[in-house]
């Protein structure tokens, strides 16, 4: 058994960091490594109940983050975004069974044929709008994650934190922000929506690194550290936030972490983000 020191009580691995290994292996896994949480994909629980798998996750001594994601609503014909919604609730329950925090947000970009994104970002705020109160009743919140802009077309069209901000702000209790450091890097309101959202809005921060070259922007994310993100300096800036919340491992990465055996991975992980687990009590920071 392999287990990397320092306190992680607040972080968690998200299985897409480690796709290859069942929801019971990435339990076994991330807490043998030292891990405390585990960010929960849909896929994963194919074949056993969400409370059997809360429980399970539980007995382990681990929490959750999050479960991935949203099934897509931004869909024009009325039959398929009906089907899409009462999938959504479904996975609210699902999530809710689990003791997720909260349900991640990927809405879908634009529907089949369609150019207008305006109509498009409309259609996702009144499909969250009618998603709320079985959010609220159920008590898991709807984490809006803003994803980069090139994922506008197919993956999302909710592309900048202010934009999924101005929805949260709207919407109000049963909602919050996932932030990514992948995503929102790049974005120059980035640092002040983190500051507006306040510590209490922002329900998990995902981590990984951008690589350059990026050899494939979905798939070839780089571990904490590996690439250009100043990552300590958006640690520093939750701290000053007061963000007790969550940091959730979450590494795409079909050229190279895939490949490798998960426990490898996993292990590499969590060293790569050691030197910052308590940042109160250290030098350097890193979020």
């Amino acid at each position: 058994m392999s287990i990397v020191p320092g306190d992680f009580s607040r972080f968690a691995i998200n299985q897409i960091t480690t796709p290859s290994l069942s929801l019971a292996e990435a339990v076994d896994t991330y807490a043998r490594h030292g891990a405390r949480g585990i960010g929960v994909w849909n896929q994963y629980l194919d074949g056993i109940a969400p409370a059997a798998a809360g429980r399970l996750i539980r007995d382990a001594g681990l929490f959750v983050p999050c479960l991935c994601t949203t099934a897509w609503v931004n869909l024009a014909d009325p039959l398929a975004h009906a089907a899409a919604i009462d999938e959504n609730r479904r996975r609210l329950d699902a999530a809710h069974d689990l003791g997720a925090a909260c349900l991640v947000v990927v809405p879908g970009g634009l529907a089949t044929g369609e150019k207008d994104i305006g109509a498009a970002r409309s259609r996702v705020a009144d499909a969250l709008a009618e998603l709320l109160p079985h959010a609220r009743a159920a008590g898991v919140a709807l984490g809006l994650e803003p994803l980069h802009p090139m994922f506008a077309a197919d993956r999302s069209c909710l592309n900048t934190f202010r934009h999924c901000l101005d929805l949260v702000e709207v919407m109000g209790a049963g909602t919050g922000i996932v932030a990514d450091v992948y995503h929102c890097w790049w974005d120059p309101d980035f640092a002040a929506g983190l500051k507006a959202a306040g510590a209490a809005r922002i329900l998990t921060f995902h981590l990984c690194d951008w690589l350059v070259p990026t050899r494939d922007v979905y798939q070839d994310r780089g571990m904490v550290g590996e690439g250009v993100i100043d990552i300590a300096f958006y640690r520093r800036l939750l701290d000053e936030l007061a963000y007790d919340g969550p940091f959730e491992i979450e590494i795409f990465s079909k050229l190279d972490w895939w490949t490798r055996d998960a426990a490898e991975t996993t292990r590499i992980s969590l060293e790569r983000c050691e030197p910052f687990v308590a940042p109160r009590a250290q030098a350097a920071v890193c979020g």
